[in-house]
Parts: C-alpha cells; sequence; structure tokens
C-alpha cells in the first residue's frame, strides 16, 4: 500500500518506511501486525512480510531520489524467538539499544530471507503473503515458487541499490543468490507448461499438472 503514496505524498511514505522498520526484530523478522501505541504484536513464521521493506525502499528511493532515508537510525526489537513447533505469539517486544540504518535493516531482511529447502526455493513458513497456505510448510520444510519470484525481484533491486552506495560485497552477493535462485526456479518450480505453486513439507508438488487441485 505505502507504493502508492510514494508518487501523492511520498512524505507520507517516508515516515511509513521508518515506522515499519521500527518493528523489525534484530533477527530480521518483524512484526506481522501490531497495535499502536505500544507496539503489542504478533512474532510469526511469515515469510515475505520482512521483504516488503527493502522492496519498498527501493522503489522509494528510485522514485524520489531520496538516499539520505537509508542513514536513518532506527532501532531494532528483541523478543523471543517464535518456536518450531508454533505459527506465531502475541506479545510487546522490547525495544533494543541496538539501532542501525534504514539500509542495516534492509540488509538484515534480505539475509533473513536467504532460507531454502531442498529444491533450493524459500521456505514458505506458515505463509508466503496468502495465508491460506499456512499448512505447507508447517513442519519447517515447505518451499513456496511465489516468494522464490518475489525474493528474486528484491534481490535485483536492492543490489543496485546496494552498488549505488558502494556495498559492492553485498551487492554481488545479492546477484549470485539472485542467479542461483533463478535456475533452481526453472529446474524446480517450472511444470512443463505453468509453474508450480509451492512444495509441502514431503516434497509433493501444489499447482502441478499431476494435481487434481491447484492447477
Amino acid at each position: 500500500d505505502t507504493m502508492a503514496l510514494i508518487h501523492a505524498t511520498p512524505q507520507l511514505a517516508r515516515e511509513q518506511l521508518i515506522r515499519c522498520a521500527e518493528r523489525q526484530f534484530l533477527q530480521g523478522d518483524v512484526q506481522h501486525w501490531w497495535h499502536p501505541p505500544n507496539g503489542q504484536g504478533v512474532r510469526t513464521h511469515f515469510s515475505d512480510d520482512f521483504l516488503w521493506l527493502p522492496l519498498i525502499t527501493c522503489r522509494y528511493v528510485a522514485g524520489t531520489g531520496d538516499t539520505g532515508i537509508l542513514d536513518e537510525l532506527v532501532p531494532f526489537l528483541e523478543g523471543r524467538a517464535v518456536k518450531p513447533d508454533e505459527d506465531a505469539y502475541y506479545d510487546l517486544p522490547t525495544r533494543s539499544e541496538e539501532s542501525g540504518t534504514l539500509y542495516d535493516h534492509c540488509v538484515r531482511a534480505i539475509l533473513n530471507g536467504l532460507k531454502f529447502g531442498e529444491h533450493g526455493l524459500p521456505l514458505i513458513g506458515c505463509g508466503d503473503w496468502n495465508d491460506g497456505m499456512n499448512m505447507i510448510g508447517k513442519e519447517g520444510r515447505g518451499e513456496s515458487v511465489w516468494l522464490a519470484f518475489f525474493l528474486h525481484d528484491v534481490l535485483t533491486q536492492f543490489a543496485e541499490l546496494a552498488r549505488a552506495r558502494k556495498d559492492i560485497t553485498f551487492a554481488d552477493r545479492c546477484v549470485t543468490q539472485a542467479r542461483q535462485l533463478q535456475q533452481n526456479i526453472e529446474l524446480h518450480a517450472w511444470d512443463g507448461e505453468w509453474y508450480r505453486r509451492a512444495y509441502f513439507d514431503n516434497g509433493e508438488p501444489l499447482g502441478s499438472a499431476t494435481n487434481p487441485e491447484c492447477q
């Protein structure tokens, strides 16, 4: 939703990026939602929510030229990790004494997203934007094809932003990871006439011509 503000009210988009970065944990994941003003909310195994921060940051900088936002210092959150056998928990996290620039927050988000299954595709967690797919990876091994495309886009765009910032090492890592991900998508997600949607924990595909549903 914030992307729509970049053209009409870029200052609101800027404020929203900082606000969302404040809801990021030290490990790079974020509160899936929270209640202002205190910040009670849920920490989850969702696999896409934290990746929107680097994506929209890239779009904001490209649309406004405001590279200064990348140097804005933003604190992190601290809280217990989500247990492997739970989808989420509701709590009031604490504000960490550690802060990082918005750029640092974006890097942590991307690093947190580099978790892959046996097909080299991103782990779906308890959902990948489609909340209804919360059971596909309930055992922690399910993979998302949608998320693979999404992560590839984030890596590709952020590589350009990192290179412009002279962070060549991370830019090169993003490019290398994107290329590997593209190969894995073509090798394991293409079904012959279309791309599959996901893989269950046991390795069975979803969205394949062999499936009676979700073709």
